[in-house]
């Protein structure tokens, strides 16, 4: 059997060795032969390789499929991890609970809450009364008053040296200018030791020295933080080198000043909170809108707190010239100070020319209201087209959905400065607010004032008055929340 195979398996051995060999490259036409029938071992790869290369030559022109790979819209990505952290920080800004504000029956007047505010908020019995005779509660209240008189009536001045702060550092800004922030530490050897770092932002025509900022001083230490007031140009004191000064929406010298911080600080990486009032409540959310998630990733901004925030000047500016008190004492009293300053930049910056085209002196010096000031100096100066774009330009509601932190406001509902009939709830994270927005209005405190606070006993006396210990409360609040969620 086998000697009888054998010939036919070497004559079909024979017959398909004298056949020419037929191979295929991975994308090879019918007509694609590659013929080795005479050719060696070398020459067969030699031709091999030539029709791979060929092949893979036509695939990078004419045969490639292709496959693309989307590039994700940073502004696409930002937002989403926007909403993110927002949506981390609502139940740390909802979860906050306020404590209720109950002043004293008879001192419940807006005009008393806000004038006394500024003049004897550190006084004993002040801030808080502990309850017993509602007429024996106001004998420290009335003791207070009648020292603060002289200040309260202009014969004395309220303007003093103030040596409650540890340090004052001054920084320079770009235009040549500068302006002054002054610093409390937890322990002023090592000019720190705070968990923290708070930055208060004053109000309009205020500084450092106002009552207002070293009560919030005292009650950030108070929840183991440093502070840092920052006072806008011409405001601590000494005249500033240019002839800008600053204004609602004024945020360049915050951004300095969080740079600046921000590069010393690296290596410990300490958490900045912010804070403010009045004016600086606006800039200190218009801050935040701004920066939106930069003010996490840039600054370790990890929440705010601020209190008398009018949130936009357009619903509020009428406030101080339609009701007659208000135009008399509150807008008469800033008016003289700006007043002064306007002649100063003219003096300095315009060798005294009264009829510069800079901006409208006289507008100014005869005006009878501080919107006429920002009419004639304010808007022409930093580029506005007028009052109404001044305050369109500046206001922090446009923004606030932005904001990336948790942030608590406590407004009075009775404070004179403000349009009664508007306050932004639908902004609160509780009632489908975007932004990790906590906001609190009280019916009582005037602007600024929420004084005279019944307590039951002695130890429940803080050292502060109740805004600025609210404010306090909340960011301990955060603080605690930011050290326990991951990420945060």
């Amino acid at each position: 059997m086998r000697n009888t195979c054998l010939p036919f398996f070497l004559a079909a051995f024979v017959l398909l060795c004298s056949q020419p060999a037929i191979a295929f490259t991975p994308n090879a036409n019918s007509g694609s032969k590659l013929v080795t029938g005479s050719s060696t071992k070398q020459n067969f790869i030699e031709e091999a390789r030539k029709q791979v290369i060929g092949f893979t030559d036509r695939l990078r022109v004419t045969d490639r499929l292709e496959v693309s790979i989307p590039v994700p819209d940073p502004e696409v990505v930002t937002e989403r991890r926007l909403r993110e952290h927002q949506n981390r920080g609502i139940p740390v800004a909802s979860s906050f609970i306020p404590s209720e504000y109950n002043p004293h029956p008879l001192l419940q007047n807006t005009h008393l809450q806000t004038i006394l505010g500024v003049f004897i908020r550190d006084e004993p019995g002040v801030a808080y009364i502990q309850k017993s005779n509602v007429f024996q509660e106001m004998l420290p209240v009335g003791k207070a008053v009648l020292d603060a008189l002289p200040s309260m009536t202009g014969n004395k001045s309220t303007e003093s040296e103030c040596e409650f702060w540890d340090k004052r550092e001054r920084f320079d800004t770009p235009d040549g200018d500068f302006f002054d922030v002054d610093y409390k530490y937890k322990d002023p050897e090592i000019e720190g030791g705070g968990e923290g770092m708070v930055v208060i932002i004053h109000g309009l025509e205020s500084n450092s020295n106002s009552s207002l900022c070293i009560n919030m001083a005292r009650a950030y230490a108070g929840i183991n933080m440093d502070t840092a007031c920052v006072n806008f140009r011409g405001c601590s004191g000494n005249p500033n080198e240019t002839i800008l000064q600053y204004h609602g929406g004024w945020t360049q010298d915050m951004i300095l000043f969080l740079d600046k911080w921000t590069e010393r600080n690296k290596e410990n990486k300490r958490p900045i909170y912010v804070t403010g009032f009045s004016l600086g409540a606006n800039i200190a959310m218009k801050l935040l809108g701004d920066l939106s998630m930069d003010a996490v990733d840039k600054y370790n901004i990890r929440g705010a707190a601020v209190s008398g925030a009018p949130f936009s000047l357009e619903f509020h500016w009428r406030q101080l010239i339609d009701i007659e008190f208000n135009r008399i004492v509150y807008a008469g009293n800033v008016l003289k100070s700006m007043k002064k300053k306007v002649q100063y930049i003219t003096d300095r910056f315009l060798d005294g020319n009264t009829e510069t085209d800079v901006f409208d002196y006289w507008k100014c010096m005869n005006a009878t209201t501080i919107a006429e000031i920002e009419d004639g100096m304010i808007a022409p100066l930093y580029g506005f087209k007028d009052k109404f774009e001044y305050f369109e330009k500046s206001a922090s509601l446009p923004v606030v959905d932005k904001i990336a932190v948790p942030t608590y406001v406590i407004n009075a509902a009775d404070d004179p400065f403000f349009n009664p009939d508007y306050f932004p709830w639908e902004k609160d994270c509780e009632v489908g607010g975007v932004a990790p927005l906590k906001l609190t209005r009280t019916e009582k405190g005037g602007h600024l004032g929420h004084l005279f606070h019944r307590i039951e006993n002695e130890d429940e006396i803080q050292t502060a008055s109740f805004a600025p210990m609210e404010l306090a409360r909340f960011l301990k609040h955060v603080h605690s929340s930011n050290q326990s969620i991951a990420g945060l």
